[in-house]
């Protein structure tokens, strides 16, 4: 849409302006800018047709201060219960408005553009703007709200509520600013038998949505939007009820309804913050990981020191850069491994430890259960328990299911293996509860980003430690039967510990239909990749696995397209991820089974007890993750990264600067909180023998002893003949600390994505054939363009 290209290309100007933008995290249970509503708060009409259903409504929102685009939790109590399978009453309906009165309108709110899914199981106009004649006798049926007619037919007379965006004129033709794959509108969302639901709204910003400019500069701060929740019941707009066998329509715009509505104000961190002019930039890059902490710190960190521009890359060019003597190449990178001895050269390195997390498997899945289930009644709210094994994750990995293989039924390398993960047994050994699920309910894949990573070797790691798992590797059947696809076996991938991505080996491809042109729909048309895990963990909030396997012969060219995400209430989307992104977008966190049987949750006891258990490296003084080393009751995939500076390729002026990063990263960067400079949700405040270390390595790599040992010349934009070796620690560390300084890698060749720091950390790629080449030949290419957190799935 024009308006967020717009909104992409003034995000590139700003940030060549020296505009940072902030980082929240996502909302937690706990937040201290939690809201609790009840319905009947004293000003209802106790005479209302609406009253009996809905007076002991109460509702509670997980935050509403210092948000971004993320995901909050929402929770409500004292409905009747939607009937399984469908929406056709006591269900509940949640949008986002702008306004600055003291109440939204119903013109101010992203609202009608439903998925076809979900619009299939309501009733007429109940997930839509348009209105029926009459039907509300409430509602304002004048020329306000009458669609402008056809020139060919002058007396046909349609009904809508326009909508208004924040800085233009009311339109009825609200499709050029928001569609159902930029919408974060929740067009139904099931309470269970017991009265309760549950669910998770994504909050948009300016950003993700110009025309609703939530968090936009304005004299009075960021601008404050609403959440707004509207039950619907059994009670139509005139006071009747609607029969067993009907369904309740009418839009929640319409007067009648609205009044129902409950309203919550939200508010938003700065979008941008400008940095002193003046102030010295300085480059870091590296890990994804660290990539939610070091854009909150980031706007704190400019007001005292200087800009640090971040650029979110692989963590093996890191590790080049960080060594290179290539002009330009950062002097600070962010790693989860250590540098091997012999990257390392002349160069001096101090490792500093900043982030404590984890890779997790996050999932978002709305229970659906058969007709014939006992929980069936459950059906539509969220799963919030999931336990996977090394296999499982293995076979996930490995397209070893039918239904991640195109045209997996007639395929020959799969076909005696199961349907998907719901249909394994191994799975429902761990889930029994997902043994009543109906046929056809199934995840929509595993999530990867695209690339290579310190996290993705993680996982493969873990995976190749696991003595069934790794079996499964070798192409040795489970006890049911199951083995790898055929295609990955040439991989080697139980004995590769050079893996650090997720390959689609499969080159299975699919004809539907005789419209379908040849050779059909490939791995990555069915199963795409994410951008990153961020993008990962966001798609599986929307139930969108970007697969494209309709063949669209009204594009231009033709080509295939996507069938939409997945219905509300028939979710079933699972990603590898970090715990920030996941707990961002309010994904659960499924638990990960170890080889003893053991099933361990990422919370703060878990990753820290596999933070101080991991091994250390002998050359650096760091300690990593290994992928079996770590104690049984630690979380296995806990990740721990590291600043590393390269004190021979740096001033005393920019060494200075990284030395305050790193004394906010492990001082006031490692107090949790949702304000700007907090370390957001999903990261744990690092020990005090971390901080140490870090404290310690800020002060070696600004003290007179910084550069000893390095070359005599100082690299320049043409190489330097490297010196002998010559490894200088830093002053003498407490022998129970983690890490001390030493070295890691050139960068002859850099690619990087650059992302407006605060914002999100992925970039919007023109497309995947632009990608890929970046990513095979490490050629320098800087996008500058923001993440859509809310718009089309690029």
């Amino acid at each position: 849409m024009q308006t967020s290209r717009l909104g992409r290309a003034l995000l590139a100007i700003a940030m060549f302006a020296g505009l940072l933008v902030s980082f929240a995290g996502p909302a937690e249970a706990n937040s201290n800018s939690a809201v609790s509503k009840v319905w009947d708060d004293g000003s209802r009409n106790a005479n209302s047709p609406f009253y009996n259903e809905f007076k002991d409504l109460e509702v509670s929102v997980s935050q509403t201060k210092n948000l971004t685009n993320q995901g909050i939790l929402i929770n409500w109590s004292g409905l009747a219960a939607t009937i399984p399978g469908e929406f056709s009453r006591n269900y509940m309906q949640v949008m986002q408005c702008w306004g600055d009165d003291v109440a939204p309108r119903p013109e101010q709110c992203q609202w009608g553009t439903p998925m076809t899914a979900t619009e299939s199981l309501m009733g007429s106009f109940a997930a839509n703007r348009d209105l029926m004649r009459g039907e509300d006798p409430r509602q304002s049926y004048t020329s306000s709200y009458l669609i402008p007619p056809p020139v060919n037919q002058p007396f046909l007379k349609s009904y809508r509520v326009p909508f208004e965006p924040v800085n233009a004129a009311k339109t009825f033709n609200f499709f050029q600013y928001f569609a159902s794959d930029s919408s974060n509108e929740i067009s139904a969302a099931s309470t269970g038998v017991n009265g309760q639901g549950q669910a998770v709204f994504e909050v948009q910003t300016a950003f993700e949505a110009p025309h609703l400019g939530c968090g936009a500069a304005t004299d009075a701060g960021p601008r404050k939007c609403w959440l707004v929740i509207i039950p619907r019941g059994e009670t139509r707009a005139d006071g009747t009820t609607v029969a067993f066998d009907e369904r309740l329509g009418g839009s929640p715009l319409s007067a009648s309804y609205w009044e129902n509505r409950i309203q919550v104000p939200l508010e938003f961190s700065n979008l941008t913050v400008s940095c002193a002019l003046g102030n010295a930039e300085r480059r870091v890059v590296g890990s994804e990981l660290v990539a939610a902490a070091i854009t909150s710190w980031q706007p704190a960190l400019c007001k005292d020191s200087a800009t640090f521009g971040y650029s979110q890359i692989g963590d093996g060019e890191a590790r080049r850069q960080i060594v290179g003597s290539t002009f330009g190449s950062s002097g600070l990178a962010f790693v989860s491994n250590p540098l091997d001895k012999e990257l390392v050269g002349a160069n001096k390195l101090y490792y500093a430890p900043v982030a404590n997390t984890a890779v997790v498997v996050g999932f978002n899945i709305e229970k659906n259960f058969r007709s014939d289930s006992p929980l069936y009644g459950q059906n539509g709210t969220l799963v919030t328990d999931l336990k996977l094994n090394a296999r499982l994750i293995a076979k996930l990995l490995t397209q070893s299911y039918r239904a991640d293989v195109p045209g997996g039924n007639s395929q020959e390398h799969v076909k005696n293996n199961p349907r998907s993960l719901v249909s394994d047994p191994e799975f429902i050994a761990l889930n029994p509860e997902f043994a009543d699920f109906q046929r056809g309910a199934e995840p929509g894949g595993l999530l990867t980003s695209l690339g290579s990573s310190d996290s993705a070797s993680l996982v493969w790691k873990w995976i190749q430690s696991d003595t069934k798992a790794n079996a499964f590797l070798q192409g040795e059947a489970d006890e049911w039967g199951m083995k790898i696809n055929s295609y990955y076996t040439a991989l080697d991938l139980a004995n590769d510990l050079e893996i650090e991505s997720f390959p689609k080996a499969d080159l299975s491809t699919y004809r539907p239909n005789l419209l379908t042109p040849e050779p059909g729909f490939s791995t990555l048309d069915m199963r795409p990749y994410a951008t990153d895990m961020l993008d990962a963990a966001l798609a599986a909030r929307r139930g969108d696995s970007r697969s494209k396997t309709i063949w669209d012969v009204n594009k231009l060219p033709p080509a295939f397209a996507s069938g939409g995400a997945q219905a509300i209430g028939q979710r079933f989307m699972l990603a590898i991820t970090d715990l920030p992104a996941a707990r961002r977008y309010g994904l659960g966190v499924a638990s990960l089974v170890n080889s003893n049987g053991d099933a361990m949750t990422a919370n703060e006891s878990t990753v820290t007890e596999g933070l101080n258990s991991m091994p250390t490296d002998t050359f650096s003084g760091a300690r990593y993750n290994d992928g079996k080393s770590l104690t049984r009751t630690a979380y296995p995939w806990t990740t721990l990264t590291y600043a590393v500076i390269n004190t021979c390729t740096q001033s005393k002026e920019a060494l200075a600067d990284y030395a305050d990063l790193l004394k906010y990263a492990v001082g006031a960067g490692q107090v949790s909180g949702e304000s700007q400079g907090q370390l957001p949700v999903g990261y744990y405040p690092l020990p005090s023998n971390f901080v140490r270390q870090a404290t310690q390595t800020a002060d070696a790599i600004t003290s007179s002893k910084a550069k000893d040992g390095c070359p005599t010349d100082t690299p320049t934009p043409t190489p330097t003949p490297t010196p002998a070796e010559t490894v200088t620690p830093v002053d003498p560390v407490d022998p129970t600390d983690p890490v001390i300084p030493n070295q890691v890698v050139r960068a002859d060749s850099f690619k990087t994505w650059v992302e407006a720091p605060g914002v999100s950390r992925n970039v919007v790629l023109g497309s995947v054939f632009m990608a890929l080449p970046m990513f095979m030949t490490g050629r320098a290419l800087i996008w500058l363009a923001k993440r859509r957190r809310g718009g089309s799935a690029n």
